[in-house]
């Protein structure tokens, strides 16, 4: 579990790859381009829900802005997402987020996007995914954690695999838009296979 003294310094988890971090003041303009909804991350990132507002994004970009200008020991741990960011320039690259799919059981949904499509296919979806877990079992007693995706989005199906999930659920046909016909997947992994 995370000390007091640790939660009172902004968060920073290194990889080789990438960096998982609290969200910054400076990441403001930055986001606003990341967000726009005509971005090529939304044509993966759930397509079938619909394309999201210009003021989706912007309630996006504020909540990430609020969390930025909290004290550290104030920001909630676990975080809510932390921004995934270049480890030469601190750019960010994308994000990590885990949400409640059931908080009764204490089952976790953990998700990942990366923003800017020249860096998709270079082991920084798997390396943060891998870092986001390793986090997330250390800062919390959760028994497991998965993600949803589905058959269209090959490049989380690969990195989700790499960083150690196993596809557990596949619901054929599940998700139907634009013309095709998509399997909804459910990966998980456990804290004992980490």
């Amino acid at each position: 579990m995370v000390t007091r003294r640790e939660r009172a310094e902004r968060l920073r988890i290194v990889g080789e790859r990438c960096v998982l971090r609290d969200w910054a003041l400076g990441d403001a303009e930055p986001l606003r381009a990341l967000l726009d909804p005509r971005a090529s991350w939304h044509d993966t990132n759930g397509p079938y829900l619909g394309r999201p507002t210009p003021e989706d994004m912007t309630r996006v970009r504020d909540g990430y802005l609020a969390l930025a200008a909290m004290p550290a020991d104030q920001v909630p741990m676990p975080r809510a997402s932390l921004a995934i960011a270049d480890p030469q320039t601190d750019a960010v690259l994308g994000c990590v987020s885990w949400s409640w799919e059931s908080r009764e059981t204490d089952w976790r949904r953990i998700g990942i996007v990366l923003y800017d499509e020249r860096k998709r296919g270079r082991g920084i979806g798997r390396e943060a995914l891998a870092l986001w877990t390793d986090h997330l079992f250390a800062v919390t007693d959760a028994l497991r954690l998965d993600l949803a995706t589905y058959s269209g989005n090959v490049g989380m199906q690969r990195a989700a695999e790499a960083a150690g999930f196993t596809l557990e659920a596949r619901m054929r046909q599940a998700r139907r838009w634009s013309g095709g016909v998509h399997d909804a997947l459910v990966y998980g992994v456990l804290r004992s296979e980490r």
